[in-house]
């Protein structure tokens, strides 16, 4: 996998800039699912990709290397394996070049009344046990033959985790990447959310997580609701989530890619000066974690 280096989530609010090569990026992330409708197996055709915004992933794809997230996949449902969802992202990979493929580690598919795809409408809570495990790596390794490129899951939001589970999220984590071919997505932001929330120490976690199979970041900012901190992806990063990223980068020896995300209804309250500090935040880490590196290890940071 190519180093990269700094990224942002592709959103409509970004077009322009993005065009004027106006954001100090090294790559763009797109959102696949937001570019087609999906009428659901069994239908012919299946996937009506939206005209413009073809348009508008071609002239990005002319100035950036793209990486595609996913979220309508749902790996860790019981219901059938969804290969036709697969096949389509694997269509758009050599359509678009794209560099690798990022999923959730998530459940949002439910079978119900005869109906194989209904969505939940959040991601479901995990039990973190074998039959889970079993589950995903056989579904990873498939996938990944069917993409050629590498897929990269990413942990998630829990407001009810399940009870008792069979191993920490953390030993799931480092079981799956040792099992089958998946990399990950590790999400700051999600492990932020999950320590206010639950008092997940997020230090402990990153900790006994295997950095070493990390090949991307995802940072963001949220807000409260209700009562609970939210994954809102609201505008600019926490301290917190930027004190982790220095922690983390620099022990990822994987990494590839540092993504910023933001949801595009908050673009007014971010600004593109505020969007601009971010990203510029993160090369400065990207560009110090590549020198520890390349010091430690006697590479030239020319070297990629």
């Amino acid at each position: 996998m190519r180093r990269l280096g700094v990224g942002v989530l592709y959103n409509r609010a970004l077009t322009d800039l993005l065009l004027a090569e106006e954001l100090p990026v090294d790559y763009v992330e797109i959102i696949p699912e937001r570019s087609w409708t999906d009428r659901g197996r069994g239908a012919t055709p299946r996937f009506l990709e939206h005209p413009r915004d073809i348009v508008r992933i071609e002239a990005l794809a002319q100035i950036y290397p793209l990486v595609a997230h996913g979220v309508g996949l749902s790996i860790a449902s019981a219901a059938a394996f969804d290969l036709g969802h697969v096949e389509q992202f694997a269509d758009w990979r050599r359509r678009f070049g794209l560099y690798w493929v990022s999923e959730h580690l998530a459940a949002v598919q439910v079978a119900g009344n005869g109906v194989v795809d209904h969505h939940a409408g959040v991601a479901l809570p995990l039990a973190w046990d074998e039959e889970l495990l079993h589950l995903v790596t056989a579904r990873v390794r498939h996938a990944v033959d069917l993409l050629e490129c590498p897929l990269l899951l990413e942990n998630g939001v829990v407001f009810t985790p399940v009870p008792e589970p069979d191993m920490s999220e953390v030993e799931f984590f480092n079981r799956l990447t040792r099992e089958s071919p998946c990399r990950l997505l590790l999400d700051l932001h999600n492990l932020y959310v999950n320590s206010v929330n639950l008092g997940v120490d997020a230090n402990v976690f990153v900790r006994d997580l295997d950095l070493t199979t990390v090949a991307e970041i995802h940072i963001a900012g949220g807000n409260e609701f209700g009562g609970f901190y939210l994954d809102s992806h609201a505008g600019a990063c926490p301290p917190q989530v930027w004190e982790l990223l220095e922690q983390v980068a620099a022990r990822s020896t994987g990494l590839r890619g540092i993504t910023f995300e933001f949801h595009e209804s908050y673009f007014p309250q971010l600004t593109a000066a505020g969007l601009e500090r971010e990203l510029v935040r993160a090369g400065e880490v990207w560009r110090a974690t590549r020198r520890e590196r390349d010091v430690a290890t006697g590479v030239s940071a020319s070297n990629g």
